[in-house]
């Protein structure tokens, strides 16, 4: 059963424009109501109400224009701030990449102790024309590309408070944080390093808390790119990048559980 009560936020970070044609026309397709944040991290174009509102045309609407490019990890901080310091009535957030496509956002009813809920994602690789079939039936499972739980902060719906908790965290320990980024070689998924940041501090400051797999498919994940950098990083291809960036993500946990264990230490 699902309840469909709590105030939600549909969080989406973007540097491409263009890229919002394919995650905002599906948002208004949802029966559910919603809040829709966008952060805008491209300075050199300025996001209006009226672009966005040809795409979404309906439901409550913050635009967050940024004066200079702060990169990906920032974008997604500033957004959670950004929906505290407002006071956007909000118990969870989802966040959307700009360019993938949200199918559902329904909430079930769960306990106090979960603080997010893990759902399945399609991807889609192929095929163009795939991306015309996208529909809210495939919550029940999708035709085409490939269907899986999605351990990714991206199309996860979690707790705004837990979230708030962690983005204040993350600016104690942004200058390390842009530290271990900047020595990688390799992009590192972003979305995925805040998810494995994210159940790290929750391990360690809420450790009651844990999150919740439901079985159903809410988000498409649309990898059909073929550039080689992003961010002035090269984007993963091998089995040695792909081990480089999980040695980094490992790091990032390992800075989080220590600085976290600092905090506790600090607050007894």
């Amino acid at each position: 059963m699902f309840n469909h009560k709590p105030h939600l936020v549909v969080a989406i970070t973007t540097m491409d424009l263009d890229a919002l044609r394919l995650s905002l026309p599906p948002l208004g397709r949802l029966r559910q109501k919603f809040t829709l944040v966008i952060h805008n991290d491209n300075p050199a174009m300025c996001l209006g109400r009226g672009m966005v509102r040809k795409m979404y045309p309906r439901g409550k609407l913050h635009i967050i224009n940024t004066e200079q490019n702060v990169g990906e990890l920032e974008s997604r901080i500033k957004t959670i701030e950004y929906i505290r310091d407002k006071n956007i009535p909000c118990d969870w957030i989802i966040f959307v990449d700009d360019d993938d496509v949200l199918i559902d956002v329904g909430i079930p009813s769960v306990g106090e102790n979960i603080f997010a809920i893990v759902q399945d994602a399609t991807t889609l690789y192929e095929s163009l024309t795939d991306i015309f079939k996208i529909s809210n039936k495939w919550t029940l499972g999708a035709p085409v590309g490939k269907t899986g739980p999605h351990f990714d902060i991206t199309g996860t719906t979690i707790r705004a408070k837990i979230l708030f908790e962690f983005a204040e965290f993350m600016r104690r320990i942004m200058p390390d944080t842009g530290k271990l980024l900047a020595n990688t070689k390799y992009r590192v998924p972003v979305s995925t390093l805040l998810w494995a940041g994210l159940n790290a501090f929750v391990r360690n400051r809420h450790p009651d808390m844990s999150p919740i797999y439901m079985n159903r498919t809410n988000y498409v994940a649309i990898k059909m790119g073929r550039a080689t950098t992003k961010y002035g990083h090269t984007i993963p291809t091998n089995a040695t990048a792909h081990k480089a960036i999980s040695e980094t993500i490992k790091k990032f946990t390992d800075l989080i559980d220590a600085a976290a264990q600092n905090m506790v230490a600090e607050n007894q």
